[in-house]
């Protein structure tokens, strides 16, 4: 009930064109109640003439058809625009949530998508919105009020017609609601059996679509083939319970009532004439089961609807959830970085309660340094970086930017000012100038051209048939490691960052690549302060300062001469890799 209010809520955004098209659907109903009746007169003036012998006038049932058909046509109208109107609203509804929701998820922290497949969080924004539209706020618009409108009218009318008639129909609306509420228990728990199954089948096919060459390197085909085909028998199980309660809700209880009803009418009628009790003309009884066949159709819609508007709430409770994940607190202030200067302070960190990634780390960057990271993995390197950038906060300790706690400061400020070159570049689906520039008004293909010929980059980009313009795919699949990684140089140097975040910019380039991109590094970080996650110690032998971290403490601290002579770990690191790559290729 709460989904279903908060969806009702979202009408207030449209609510003008919405009460045009529910005004138009009661003109439409009202004109589909009383059509009946002109064919109940022309039928009562038929038979009262024939009973008469009286001769029928042309004039009168063309008088009368033609009625009908003006009726017919103004309906069909009203009712068209009255669709256009409500379906534009179930569409501009589903839109705002699906914003909503794509902006709501561009705030959330970082650590919300520890635990959770980003085919799954895409399935709640696309998915689970457009099952909304389609069983929500276009059935609720255009059938749950047009048909709760008929049944409505249909009640009325069948009053006017006889009272008795329908006192006894209003005895079924207590069955209806019973049944309903019935289906409605019984089919939440499979309804949302199904969303799960469909959004754990789009995170399958999302991932295999990403890992395919991981799958076939190592003969996966058939275990993630099965794996898919259990989930897929979820799935069915799942739509086919649904078939089967819905089928046994709607279908077979609404028609197996309605010709109930019809029957118990003719036998009421037929009774009423052998007691001489009830003088239905025919024309009347042709109108009663007009409505009684009227009155259960909307009736059987709209418990079928039902169906899907269940389906509708799983979803929009799964959009809502999304929707209230909580975003971080943040504060106006901006933090303004001059130096770049970096100092962490006794400062500690876990991704979960009493499990430290980071113990009281404590050190120094000043402008224009280089401060180098190494460590085993689970260290605690990129726990830093993510610190830094404040993706998380500490649980004690500070971290200060020219002297100033970034704590309190607005999370993007303190991001403006600092570029980062990642382990494995992300480029997203556009052009080469566009991944530069990440669309920014201010950068012109000149900015981005000359950042690229100063990391380097422009020596490939000359040999695309569209240069800076050549489109690039998702991810940026078409280039080797070392192109996309020279195009997220570019991008860091064309927004000039104060602080600059080298994430292992190198582990997964070649020797010849990484000479390139080891010069292009250098252009980058002229002037500024730089910290780089190493794995290559190749390329922090002339940082200003390294730090050996070790199970989430500092156990190493100097420049790389000096860690040499203390031959410790950071020596003995060193020692390993001078060996490997001295060693002769075969």
């Amino acid at each position: 009930m709460r989904t279903f209010k908060r969806l009702i809520s979202y009408y207030r955004y449209h609510f003008g064109r919405f009460m045009i098209g529910v005004v138009l659907q009661i003109v439409f109903v009202t004109i589909n109640v009383y059509t009946p009746r002109v064919i109940q007169r022309l039928i009562d003036y038929i038979t009262n003439q024939v009973k008469q012998n009286q001769v029928i006038a042309i004039s009168v049932i063309w008088e009368h058809l033609a009625q009908m058909m003006l009726l017919i046509v103004i309906g069909a109208v009203v009712g068209y625009v009255s669709y256009l109107c409500l379906a534009y609203v179930a569409n501009a509804l589903t839109k705002r949530i699906r914003d909503e929701a794509y902006a709501h998820l561009q705030q959330l922290p970082v650590s919300y998508f520890d635990d959770k497949p980003a085919g799954k969080i895409s399935s709640r924004i696309v998915n689970d919105t457009e099952s909304l539209r389609e069983g929500f706020f276009q059935n609720f618009g255009n059938q749950v009020v047009v048909q709760g409108l008929l049944v409505i009218s249909t009640y009325i009318a069948i009053f006017r017609v006889s009272i008795w008639v329908g006192v006894i129909f209003l005895g079924l609306i207590p069955i209806l609601v019973w049944w309903q509420l019935t289906y409605a228990r019984w089919s939440k728990p499979i309804n949302k059996q199904w969303r799960e199954s469909l959004s754990e089948l789009n995170n399958q096919t999302a991932e295999i679509v990403q890992g395919v060459s991981m799958v076939q390197l190592y003969h996966q085909e058939d275990t993630i083939n099965n794996e898919f085909k259990k989930m897929n028998l979820k799935w069915s199980d799942s739509r086919y319970k649904d078939i089967q309660l819905n089928s046994m809700f709607s279908w077979n209880f609404s028609e197996l009532l309605g010709n109930l009803s019809i029957t118990l009418l003719m036998a009421y009628i037929i009774s009423g004439y052998f007691n001489q009790t009830l003088t239905f003309s025919v024309g009347t009884i042709f109108l009663l089961i007009t409505y009684i066949r009227s009155l259960f159709w909307p009736i059987s819609m709209l418990v079928r609807l039902m169906t899907t508007i269940q389906q509708a709430l799983v979803s929009g409770g799964r959009v809502f959830e999304l929707l209230d994940a909580p975003v971080e607190p943040d504060v106006e202030d901006t933090l303004l970085i001059t130096e770049g200067k970096v100092e962490f302070r006794d400062v500690s960190f876990g991704y979960r309660p009493n499990q430290l990634v980071l113990d009281h780390i404590s050190f120094k960057v000043k402008r224009g340094e280089t401060l180098g990271l190494v460590g085993h993995t689970g260290s605690g390197k990129s726990s830093i970086i993510n610190l830094l950038l404040r993706f998380y906060d500490p649980q004690s300790g500070n971290i200060l930017i020219d002297g100033q706690d970034i704590g309190c400061f607005r999370r993007e400020s303190v991001r403006e000012s600092m570029g980062i070159v990642l382990q494995e570049p992300f480029l997203f689906t556009g052009t080469i100038a566009s991944n530069v520039s990440m669309n920014h008004p201010s950068i012109d293909d000149t900015m981005i051209e000359e950042a690229l010929e100063r990391v380097g980059a422009m020596e490939f980009v000359k040999r695309l048939e569209l240069g800076i313009h050549h489109p690039i795919n998702e991810r940026g699949q078409t280039l080797s490691s070392g192109e996309r990684q020279l195009i997220s140089f570019a991008r860091t140097l064309v927004s000039n960052p104060a602080i600059l975040i080298l994430d292992e910019a190198t582990s997964h380039i070649d020797t010849e690549t990484e000479n390139v991109i080891q010069r292009a590094m250098e252009v980058v970080k002229e002037g500024r302060t730089t910290i780089i996650v190493a794995h290559r110690l190749s390329t922090i032998q002339q940082a200003d300062q390294i730090i050996l971290l070790s199970k989430g403490k500092i156990s190493e601290q100097g420049t790389h001469a000096q860690l040499l002579d203390l031959e410790g770990e950071y020596a003995k690191m060193y020692q390993i890799q001078a060996q490997i790559s001295n060693e002769p290729s075969s």
